[in-house]
């Protein structure tokens, strides 16, 4: 028999509020789905969700109706329409969305055609109506878009159903065939979907269901199916039915054969609107209604309702559900008009008690399989699964009987079925079966064999029924049969005694070894058969030994291996008793935190351990830790000492701060999926760069000399908790080893060499499980205009030359240092040579004078020797003077020429004038040039001094227009220039030789009786 919808949301919303009214007398557990929401607050473009897509890249797109939005597990990218950009989005009202084989989504907007985005170059195209094209589409409000198993596009809008031709960018349309009854609605496609068989079905505004008929090219109203009211959704199952979704008539299942069945209602009576449907991979249907989202499964025929309630952050964030959609992951996620929310399908693993609301510090079960939990402030209680019912036990001060106080440490059940309760400081109490009233055991100073301190903080029972008491005060065995306790205490100076008296925890081992822990004195071992303690302490420079002095649990795992859970050092494994060697597990190694309140083991030898941050599970064979809190359903994430228990069943129990947590380990689920990783951004100088070829598909990416400060982005697509995905990235040829970089998601380098470098970045998902391949950017740096090969190539031949023409400087500096040493050779042979051959030949005659007694003639050759050794002297001054590099500078010329004019001219009378304009005083000769210059201003004075009869001389230096001017004037006789030279010497002649040298300009202006002009014109650079 089926029911009205709405009796069913009236009967859920009924049970709920049973339920709840009930918890107070009940025990059974609660359990809920979990609803992750995202709205426009984190960035989505707009709350009302229509579509969802999960493309090939792994990337969620969700079409709202102000813009498109691309999801990447922490940030969305939004599209809109922009009239001032070319290719954008065509209209912000996205109704649909589907993507092809090639890997291109298609939009279907209401008002602006379909849209088809090119994920390569991230652009637009857009197909709409036009008026003149047959081959368009027929209007441009496009409720759906699907592509079929044969990567074919169809489109479904007002006008009727469209097939895309790729080859040609035409669309073929298809409708129902004319009748003479026409309905405006009649060719509305508003959804499409594809059966097992390959049938293609569309869903009309009028209210059929109705299949392509491919070979007549028309759509054809399925039979079976009376129109009632608009068809707003199609799913087929997995044996060729359709689930139908209506907008005023409910839910309806056509199958491939047979009568359409309403589901969910009686027949006459009005059904929901369905706004969307969905069949999960357990073959589940989800559908999206105006009331929330219901779950339905056909093999029992039950629905769950799940609505939006005020207060609460897991619910569903609005009650409008139009899109439901599961990813890869296997991850529901419900569109609706308060944003999107992402859900398991089943319920958290993880249940709570009814009731307990506040801190939780001990746990255990009974024979029977009651749960009896000690609470800080509202005493013990006993829930029985059987019965539904709990049992609450209180402190009276009114009743000695009843529990000595409400703040409960410890609880135990021996053997005999004794409930033993520690309390925070009234001592230890307990409860005989079928009793009510509780036998206290108090610490009296007076009576020997009493509890050694009301502060209890564990009760043990060991294998052979006798009970241990770790107090604040120190360690009591309690023996079957007696009724008094042996303390254990710490004793001064005594090493084998228990080593702190704060006893938290106690347990015996398979070889009958005691273990202690203490809070402050470490780890103890009690031997029995000695009575001996033996301690194992933290010690700080040796890293294998017991991380922590504080020691909160105990446990000896299947495999015999010991197991020490610390306040503060994380778990620690005891490898070798004899030495008290340790291995330490810590929040480096992936624990979440290193405070390790309890430690059980599982039927799968995995072990979980309660933290401050959340339940951590432990495998000791891959030493990989599985983290799991609140965003895995935990009702909290701080847990507390004491509070944890392994049941009868297998379940475990943890308590904490805010109540006690129950579960089935094998049902708790992990995400083993590695995540895509992918780029999502590039940035230049912190500004995001709009590339040619989107950052996600682009293999390389070159950068200019000036691109120096550079970051990219990525992202794990994983939508599971997404903020507990980790990242690693490293650029090949710069960084030495991965960066592990958290949660970051975003690398920035600055100042990279010139070269090719790979960047490559990995990530896990929630459960840290790594992607180890991730994704890769080939990134090349172009060196400057000065660091490239054709300027290498161009600076090697200009240094090439350079050297060269250094070199042909240095023949020609050799050169001309030859000609002048030549020169200087010459002169010293030419004058020297001459000079002295005939000093010698002089002498000779006058030695022969001189023995013939003839004095006379012997005097004039002296003095002939004597004038010729002075002339050659002179010769030898001036060519050690003009070698010498000191007297390059026209200072140093213009002193000696000064010099050489007064010894001259002073000795023959003639008065004159020496004349240099401060400009010359800063220019240099080199050696010829100076040797040059001088011998001609030289030879000048000589002709004045013997040939020209003057009274007076003027001699003048200038520099004008790069030239050295030298001009030596006298008022003498003169000369016939054309004549024979006087003294047939070679004055003139020599004197134009050497201005030709010095390429300079030699003038004599001169005649008989007007005086003598000589002007030397020198170029100097």
């Amino acid at each position: 028999m089926t029911y009205p919808f709405l009796a069913w949301l009236r009967i859920g919303f009924l049970s709920f509020l049973l339920s709840w009214a009930s918890h107070a007398v009940t025990a059974q557990t609660t359990s809920a789905l979990m609803f992750r929401t995202l709205t426009a607050a984190q960035g989505l473009s707009e709350n009302s969700v229509y579509s969802i897509l999960q493309d090939k890249r792994g990337f969620l797109w969700l079409g709202t109706q102000d813009g498109l939005s691309r999801y990447d597990g922490v940030e969305f990218r939004v599209f809109r329409n922009d009239p001032q950009r070319a290719a954008s989005l065509s209209s912000n009202f996205i109704l649909s969305l589907a993507e092809d084989q090639q890997g291109h989504v298609w939009v279907g907007t209401g008002g602006g055609g379909l849209c088809r985005y090119n994920p390569v170059t991230g652009r637009f195209r857009t197909f709409e109506y036009a008026p003149d094209l047959s081959t368009g589409l027929a209007d441009n409000f496009v409720r759906v878009v699907f592509c079929d198993r044969n990567g074919q596009i169809w489109a479904g809008t007002e006008g009727g159903l469209h097939r895309f031709a790729p080859t040609t960018n035409n669309f073929r349309r298809f409708t129902h065939p004319d009748t003479p009854l026409e309905n405006l609605r009649r060719n509305s496609v508003r959804t499409i979907a594809q059966s097992t068989t390959g049938t293609l079905w569309v869903g009309t505004g009028e209210g059929r269901v109705s299949a392509l008929n491919t070979s007549t090219g028309q759509l054809e109203p399925d039979a079976r199916w009376q129109a009632a009211s608009a068809i707003t959704a199609l799913q087929p199952d997995q044996k060729g039915g359709l689930w139908v979704g209506t907008e005023t008539d409910g839910l309806w299942y056509l199958p491939a054969t047979g009568r359409p069945q309403a589901v969910g209602r009686r027949p006459g009576e009005m059904g929901e609107a369905i706004r969307a449907l969905f069949l999960d991979r357990q073959q589940v249907v989800w559908a999206g209604t105006n009331k929330g989202l219901v779950r339905h499964e056909p093999a029992t025929g039950s629905f769950q309702v799940y609505q939006y309630r005020v207060g609460s952050a897991s619910t569903l964030p609005d009650n409008v559900v139009l899109s439901v959609f599961q990813d890869r992951s296997g991850l529901l996620w419900a569109g609706t008009e308060g944003g999107i929310s992402s859900f398991e399908a089943r319920p958290s693993t993880f249940a709570t008690y009814p009731g307990l609301d506040g801190p939780v510090w001990a746990v255990c079960e009974d024979a029977a399989g009651r749960t009896w939990v000690g609470t800080e402030s509202k005493g013990l209680r006993c829930y029985d699964p059987a019965t539904g019912q709990q049992r609450q036990f209180r402190h009276d001060p009114n009743d000695p009987g009843s529990l000595s106080e409400d703040f409960v440490r410890a609880v135990c059940v021996d053997r005999r079925g004794r409930l033993w309760v520690g309390t925070q400081s009234q001592g230890l109490d307990c409860l005989e079966p079928g009793a009510t009233r509780f036998v206290h055991y108090r610490h009296d100073p007076a009576v020997k064999g009493s509890l050694s301190e009301d502060y209890v903080r564990t009760v043990y029972e060991d294998p052979q029924g006798s009970l241990w008491v770790g107090t604040e005060g120190g360690l009591n065995r309690y023996e079957p049969g007696q009724q008094q306790f042996t303390v254990f205490r710490n004793i001064p100076h005594d090493s084998t005694s228990l080593s702190n008296n704060f006893v938290r925890v106690v347990l015996q081992d398979r070889a009958g070894m005691v273990w202690v822990g203490t809070g402050g004195g470490g780890l103890c071992q009690y031997n029995p058969k000695t009575g001996r303690f033996r301690a194992f302490r933290s010690d700080d420079h040796d890293p294998r030994s017991l991380s922590s002095n504080f020691v909160r649990s105990i446990l000896e795992d299947r495999a015999g291996q010991l197991w020490i859970g610390t306040e503060g050092g994380g778990l620690c494994r005891l490898d070798d008793r004899t030495r008290g060697t340790f291995t330490t597990f810590r929040e480096p190694q992936g624990l979440p935190n290193d405070v390790v309140y309890g430690v059980l083991e599982d039927a799968t030898a995995h072990l979980w351990l309660s933290t401050n941050k959340g339940l951590a599970r432990f495998t000791p064979a891959s030493r990989q830790f599985f983290t799991f809190d609140t965003r895995d359903g935990l009702p909290f994430d701080e847990f507390n000492a004491g509070g944890y228990h392994h049941g009868q069943r297998g379940q475990l129990y943890f308590g904490g701060v805010n109540g006690l947590v129950r579960f089935t380990p094998a049902t708790v689920r992990t995400n083993t999926t590695p995540p895509p990783v992918v780029l999502t951004g590039f940035r230049k100088f912190n500004q995001l760069v709009d590339l040619d070829t989107s950052i996600t598909v682009r293999r390389s990416i070159e950068l200019a000399p000036s691109d120096y400060f550079f970051s990219l982005e990525f992202a794990a697509l994983n939508f599971r908790q997404p903020e507990k995905n980790r990242y690693a990235y490293m650029l090949e040829n710069f960084d030495p080893d991965w960066v592990q970089a958290g949660s970051k998601r975003e690398a920035t380098y600055t100042n990279l060499d010139p070269g090719i470098y790979t960047f490559r970045v990995r990530a896990t998902n929630n459960d840290g499980i790594w992607n180890p391949r991730g994704t890769a950017l080939t990134i090349i740096v172009q060196p400057p205009w000065y660091g490239t090969w054709w300027f290498r190539i161009l600076i090697s031949w200009v240094v090439f030359g350079l050297l060269f023409l250094g070199y042909r400087l240095r023949v020609r500096q050799l050169l001309a240092l030859e000609r002048v040493r030549h020169n200087i050779a010459r002169d010293l042979h030419d004058d020297m040579g001459s000079t002295l051959s005939s000093i010698s030949i002089l002498s000779q005659i006058a030695r022969t004078h001189q023995h013939h007694h003839r004095t006379e003639q012997a005097t004039v050759l002296l003095d002939q020797i004597g004038d010729s050794s002075r002339r050659m002297l002179d010769a030898m001054d001036d060519i050690v003077w003009t070698i010498n590099p000191a007297h390059d500078s026209m200072e140093d010329v213009v002193a000696r020429m000064r010099g050489f004019a007064s010894d001259v001219l002073e000795a023959r009378g003639i008065d004159f004038t020496f004349r240099a304009d401060p400009s010359v005083a800063g220019l240099r000769l080199d050696m010829r040039a100076r040797r040059e210059f001088f011998l001609l201003f030289k030879e000048a004075i000589n002709n004045l001094a013997k040939y020209a009869q003057c009274r007076q001389a003027a001699i003048r230096l200038t520099y004008e227009h790069h030239r050295l001017l030298l001009s030596v004037q006298d008022d003498g006789v003169g000369f016939d220039a054309d004549a024979p030279a006087q003294g047939g010497g070679n004055g003139l002649t020599n004197m134009r030789n050497r201005a030709t040298a010095m390429s300079g300009t030699l003038t004599i202006r001169t005649a008989p009786g007007q005086g003598t002009d000589l002007q030397l014109s020198v170029p100097l650079k």
